[in-house]
């Protein structure tokens, strides 16, 4: 140690705070990220597209939505809070509409997509505003990472939505999600895929895919604040939602087309007329081809 960082050091518990006890006081760190199908007030798809004029209010109630959960976060005692923007283009929440106290991950594209800048040193995940898988009844907006193209996505013959892709990006780091806002049958699929004791905060009860009873914003909002408070104070309680490899993943495309160029990649098997395979022993790689999949899928 150099005389000045003795020195330094030596002041810091002159005054009664060694560095150790002041590194502490730092709160559990927070990974939030926020789709826009579940946000309260959301119903249709010209709600979540940039081309809409209806756009620019369901941006703000993203806001408001994410400013609830963190104001219940930080009042359990978080310390940093990321909040990475996961809908779309991945550039819809106006940034200093955010609480200034997060930082924000924000545009596209993103190795890890949804989950981008997760990794072991965050102590809990959040999601906020998440949606159905595709092919659900009763569900805003329901479909799985791409609506467009995909019809169903198997992990080692268990079909999962986003919310379950995601968790596991998660638990491949050991970090666990503790919480989930969304309509009444997401956080209902939440509990049946990552446990019961999972915080689920609904904001809406969804009728079909684009049509629901949204519950006044004010009581909304504060249930996002309260289950968000809730959720952080029995953190210790929660374990990672993890799959166990090596990972077969089973995806079917909506038409024949969007099954043909995922074949230019290497390992990438055609199953069905409309449907592929793809495998890896590592699960960030083999979701990272999964998106590979998806995004050619997605030229035809």
């Amino acid at each position: 140690m150099t005389r000045t960082a003795a020195l330094l050091c030596a002041s810091v518990i002159f005054l009664g705070v060694s560095p150790s006890a002041s590194a502490q006081k730092a709160g559990p760190r927070i990974y939030i990220s926020v789709d826009m199908e579940g946000i309260w007030g959301v119903v249709h798809g010209d709600q979540v597209s940039a081309t809409s004029p209806e756009y620019g209010a369901a941006r703000r109630w993203m806001a408001e939505d994410v400013n609830a959960v963190v104001a219940g976060l930080l009042e359990a005692g978080a310390g940093e809070i990321v909040v990475n923007d996961s809908h779309g283009s991945m550039r819809n929440i106006v940034a200093d509409a955010l609480n200034p106290k997060v930082s924000l991950i924000s545009g596209s594209p993103k190795p890890l997509s949804m989950m981008q800048g997760i990794d072991g040193t965050y102590d809990a995940v959040v999601f906020v505003g998440y949606h159905a898988r595709a092919g659900t009844a009763a569900g805003i907006l329901d479909h799985t990472i791409s609506s467009t193209t995909i019809r169903s996505i198997k992990v080692n013959g268990q079909e999962l939505p986003e919310l379950g892709l995601n968790a596991a990006i998660a638990g491949y780091f050991n970090v666990p999600v503790i919480m989930l806002t969304g309509d009444t049958t997401t956080c209902g699929q939440a509990k049946a895929l990552l446990g019961d004791g999972l915080v689920t905060a609904a904001v809406k009860e969804a009728i079909g895919r684009a049509a629901a009873r949204l519950f006044p914003a004010e009581q909304a909002r504060a249930r996002l604040k309260e289950a968000a408070r809730e959720a952080l104070g029995k953190r210790q309680s929660f374990q990672p939602f993890r799959l166990a490899g090596p990972y077969t993943v089973d995806v079917e495309f909506h038409n024949t087309a969007q099954a043909e160029l995922p074949l230019l990649l290497p390992g990438v098997k055609r199953t069905g007329a409309r449907s592929v395979s793809l495998s890896g022993t590592d699960y960030i790689e083999t979701f990272k081809l999964l998106r590979a999949v998806i995004a050619l899928a997605g030229v035809s």
